[in-house]
């Protein structure tokens, strides 16, 4: 999940292109933005300390004006205007957070004991949906140490079934038991 400080910059963004009709291309752009952000590794240049505030802009203008609308260039100038470039991470998945709600859409982590079949996330995946009435995309990791079961996290909400947690539970239970 996105900072604070990441969905309090990319609400403002989001907004302007709600009420501009262009979600989509800012999916996209957001897109482009955060590889060139990654690829480049622009984070550490625009962390050092060494190079200009001025400098900085420069780069972000030059490397993405005419290629993304000027609203989101906007935005990165005045994050380092600010000295808060920090944040482009948490502001590019604040952002697409925003987005996948707007469109109907929920990310969901599920962590594992072994790696899941492919008639098992579509079974998972498709129970979400239905309970949440949203397109699901769904990030899977295998956890070895749960022994069984799914660890499944749904925005602020968790569920565990795993074998570890069961275990964990068993486990106070016994002490809260031996306390008394």
């Amino acid at each position: 999940m996105a900072s604070i400080i990441g969905k309090r910059y990319s609400a403002a963004l989001f907004e302007i292109a709600k009420e501009n009709e262009w979600i989509d291309t800012l999916e996209k752009e957001i897109k482009i933005v955060e590889k060139v952000y990654e690829e480049a590794n622009l984070a550490a240049f625009l962390e050092n300390p060494k190079v200009s505030p001025e400098e900085k802009k420069r780069i972000i203008e030059s490397s993405f004006e005419g290629k993304v609308k000027d609203e989101i260039v906007g935005l990165l100038v005045l994050l380092i205007r600010k000295g808060r470039s920090k944040y482009f991470s948490d502001i590019f998945e604040a952002i697409q957070e925003s987005i996948d709600e707007h469109e109907g859409r929920i990310k969901v982590y599920v962590s594992s004991a072994y790696k899941l079949s492919a008639d098992e996330k579509t079974a998972l995946e498709d129970r979400i949906a239905r309970l949440t009435k949203k397109q699901v995309i769904a990030i899977y990791k295998v956890d070895e140490s749960l022994i069984g079961g799914l660890v499944i996290r749904i925005g602020d909400k968790v569920v565990d079934s795993s074998i570890k947690e069961h275990l964990s539970s068993m486990r106070r239970s016994l002490l809260a038991e031996q306390a008394v």
